[in-house]
């Protein structure tokens, strides 16, 4: 049951500014045509280019492209992230960096997107 839309997570969408990698054209690469993320994310990466140092850098850069790149922005029901991305698992690949929330994810035989080697993505 491969999906064709993908919703971002926060630490997802800071790879292209972390490592340089075109999350988009790989995402296209691995079969994935629409791109959403979660208000509560947009939320979280706002919050981020307020902080000193680097990740100020990357959450700004990750905003704007957001906006280039038309993701659609869902609204959250007020959840924390995580459980968030998990109820919507069925829907969605979901794309992420978070360890644990992958561990969960796989258990429940969601399909996820992750960066590997920090290079490239991989589909599971």
């Amino acid at each position: 049951m491969a999906h064709t839309k993908a919703l971002l997570d926060t630490n997802f969408l800071l790879i292209p500014a972390k490592f340089k990698v075109d999350i988009f054209l790989e995402l296209r690469r691995l079969g994935v045509t629409q791109f959403y993320t979660l208000d509560s994310v947009l939320k979280e990466m706002e919050t981020l280019t307020k902080r000193p140092g680097e990740d100020s850098k990357h959450a700004k850069l990750s905003l704007k492209l957001l906006e280039s790149k038309g993701v659609k922005i869902l609204e959250s029901k007020g959840q924390k992230v995580d459980k968030e991305l998990l109820s919507l698992s069925k829907s969605y690949v979901i794309c992420t960096q978070d360890k644990e929330l992958i561990n969960q994810l796989k258990s429940e035989r969601a399909e996820i997107v992750y960066l590997r080697q920090k290079k490239y993505l991989i589909r599971e």
